[in-house]
């Protein structure tokens, strides 16, 4: 006997049916790629290890500012599902490096790209050093299905 799984509910506006693309908003496009360029973020442990949570909320407010001019960039899109990766040169051990993956979702999930950071439509992340980034910079990129609004 098969379970029926229950659809997450929205926790973002849905998008708008006003778009400059010619693309109906329920026709379906195979694969959308968004690239982000981010400044160097701080590390996990630094992040928590901040004296008082106003600080972790500016980083966060920045670094998600910064994301957000960058998806205006883009054409509005809802995707279904995404893979989140990072790829960075910040000087850091990989697993330090999450606060960038974690502000850029937030930024995303503002703009309306996903519903909600959970893992129903963020199903992978991942991380990898790349020395040919400039030096303490990142690039997020977000890969899956989804409509353009």
């Amino acid at each position: 006997m098969t379970k029926a799984v229950p659809t997450p509910k929205s926790r973002s506006k849905p998008c708008s049916r006003k778009s400059t693309n010619s693309i109906q908003l329920s026709q379906p496009v195979a694969d959308i790629e968004i690239k982000i360029t981010m400044s160097k973020v701080p590390s996990l442990n630094q992040f928590y290890s901040s004296k008082h949570w106003i600080v972790r909320k500016k980083a966060k407010d920045k670094f998600t500012e910064e994301v957000l001019e960058q998806l205006a960039t883009h054409d509005k899109t809802r995707f279904k599902t995404i893979t989140a990766t990072l790829r960075h040169n910040y000087g850091y051990d990989n697993d330090n490096c999450i606060m960038a993956i974690k502000f850029a979702l937030d930024a995303l999930r503002k703009w309306g790209g996903i519903e909600d950071d959970n893992t129903n439509f963020v199903t992978k992340v991942e991380i990898s050093r790349d020395h040919e980034l400039t030096k303490n910079t990142g690039q997020v990129i977000f890969f899956g299905k989804g409509v353009l609004c």
